[in-house]
C-alpha cells in the first residue's frame, strides 16, 4: 500500500476567481511586506472584497521562517477565529500558513508536535480549510505535506524539517498572475528548485509510478519554458507552464522525497542564507553524478536517468543508458548558463576560509536531514565533505 497526497488544484490565467466557491466568511491571510509592497495583497483582497469575505492580514513573515514569527502568527489566527487561511506567497509563507493551519486546529500543540506520527494532524480542516496561492515558481509548497521552520539551537539556525500528510492544503491555487513580477534572478533560482524537485523525486527511493510520471512532465515544462521566462518575464504562457511545472514537480516530490541536494542545500542555507533554489541548484550536478557513480548494481539510477534522457529527445534509444545519463547532465549544466545560474559555490562570494570553517557544521546539519537518507546512493560523513569541497570548487564528481 502507498498513499498519492494532492490538494484541489485550479490553475491557469485567472484561477484567482475560484476563490468564489470556497465557502467560509472569515479569511486569515498568511503573506509578506514585499509583496503586500508589490501590490500582490491587494490583488487578492480585491478579489475578497468582490465575494463579499472578511478578513485580516499577518503579513510578517521572512525567509526561512523561525519558530517564534510562527507562534505569533499562531496567536493572531487564533484571536481572529478564520474558517478560510489564506498563504500567499512563496515557501515560506506556505510553510508558515501551514504551520499556523496546524497550531489553529489543535492550539495546545506545539512546533515539535508537528511530526509524521501524529494521528491528530489526519484531522485538519475541521476549525477552517487551508488555500495555497503560490507566488513564486519552484517550491511546489502548495501541494506537499512538509514544512521547513528554522530554529534557532547550538548558534546556528537549524531548519527543522517537520511532516505530515495531513498538512496537504485543500486548494492550491496555482495563478500566473502573480509569478509574472518576479525578476529574472528569482525567476531562475525558483525554476532549478523546481527542476531539482523533479530529478531527485525521479531517483528517490520513495519514487513510485504516480511520481515518475510527474516528474518527467515537471522536467520538460522546465527545460521548454524556464529559458523563456528567464528572458522575457511577460511572456505569460512561459510563466503559465513554469508555475504549472513547479506545481507539478511538488505532486512529484511530495509523494516521493527529494534527497542528497536538498540535504545539503538546507545545510549551506543554513549556514550561508543562500537563496534555496540557487543552493540545490548548484547541488543537483554533482549529486547526481554522485549517485551515477555508486558501486552497488542494484541501483537504478543510471537506467532511470538514461530513460529520461531517452524520452525527452537528448539521447537516442539505442544509447547505453549510463551514456544517456551524462548527457541529461549535460543539459542541467546548459540549462544552468541559459539563466545565468552558478555552476559552483565559490561563485556566491564565499570565502575559502569561511568555508572550511563551517565545513564540518555542513556535514553535521546534512545527518539532520530526513532527506539525506532518501538517496539512492548514501553518503557518510567523508563524502560529504568531498562532495561540498568539489561543488564549491566546480568539479565533477570522480568518486
Amino acid at each position: 500500500m502507498w498513499y498519492f497526497f494532492s490538494p484541489n488544484i485550479i490553475y491557469g490565467e485567472d484561477a484567482l476567481d475560484f476563490l468564489e466557491n470556497i465557502s467560509g466568511k472569515k479569511c486569515f491571510i498568511v503573506s509578506d511586506k514585499n509583496l503586500e509592497e508589490l501590490g500582490y495583497i491587494k490583488i487578492l483582497t480585491d478579489k475578497l472584497d468582490k465575494f463579499g469575505r472578511q478578513y485580516e492580514i499577518f503579513n510578517d513573515v521572512k525567509p526561512d521562517p523561525r519558530e517564534e514569527d510562527i507562534l505569533a502568527a499562531r496567536e493572531k489566527c487564533i484571536s481572529y477565529a478564520p474558517d478560510i487561511i489564506i498563504a500567499l506567497g512563496g515557501g515560506s509563507v506556505i510553510d508558515t500558513a501551514k504551520s499556523v493551519w496546524a497550531l489553529y486546529e489543535y492550539p495546545q500543540f506545539v512546533v515539535d508536535d508537528l511530526h509524521p506520527f501524529n494521528p491528530d494532524l489526519y484531522n485538519l480542516g475541521s476549525k477552517a480549510k487551508m488555500v495555497a496561492i503560490p507566488t513564486t515558481s519552484g517550491t511546489g509548497a502548495e501541494t506537499t505535506w512538509a514544512v521547513v521552520i528554522s530554529r534557532f539551537e547550538d548558534n546556528v539556525w537549524k531548519k527543522l524539517e517537520q511532516a505530515h500528510r495531513g498538512f496537504t492544503p485543500n486548494y492550491a491555487i496555482v495563478d500566473p498572475i502573480f509569478p509574472s513580477g518576479m525578476p529574472s534572478k528569482l525567476t531562475a533560482g525558483t525554476g532549478f528548485d523546481a527542476l531539482a524537485h523533479s530529478l531527485e523525486g525521479l531517483t528517490a527511493v520513495w519514487r513510485n509510478e504516480f511520481s515518475n510520471a510527474l516528474s518527467l512532465k515537471a522536467i520538460e515544462l522546465v527545460f521548454k519554458y524556464l529559458p523563456i521566462a528567464y528572458k522575457d518575464g511577460n511572456n505569460m504562457e512561459a510563466r503559465d507552464y513554469v508555475h504549472q511545472a513547479a506545481t507539478i514537480a511538488g505532486l512529484a516530490f511530495g509523494n516521493s522525497q527529494a534527497h542528497l541536494g536538498h540535504a545539503m542545500g538546507h545545510s549551506w542555507g543554513a549556514i550561508f542564507h543562500t537563496h534555496h533554489g540557487v543552493a540545490v541548484g548548484i547541488f543537483l550536478v554533482y549529486i547526481t553524478q554522485f549517485c551515477l557513480n555508486n558501486t552497488d548494481e542494484s541501483d537504478q539510477t543510471a537506467a532511470i536517468l538514461g530513460k529520461l534522457s531517452k524520452q525527452l529527445g537528448w539521447s537516442k534509444w539505442e544509447d547505453d543508458d549510463k551514456k544517456a545519463a551524462y548527457i541529461a547532465i549535460d543539459k542541467i549544466k546548459e540549462l544552468q548558463k541559459q539563466v545565468n545560474l552558478p555552476s559552483r559555490l565559490k561563485d556566491l562570494e564565499i570565502s575559502r576560509e569561511d568555508f572550511d570553517k563551517n565545513l564540518d557544521m555542513l556535514v553535521s546539519l546534512c545527518f539532520q536531514s530526513s532527506c539525506s537518507v532518501m538517496s539512492p546512493r548514501g553518503s557518510n560523513a567523508s563524502e560529504f565533505k568531498k562532495l561540498f569541497t568539489y561543488a564549491y570548487e566546480g568539479k565533477d564528481i570522480d568518486f
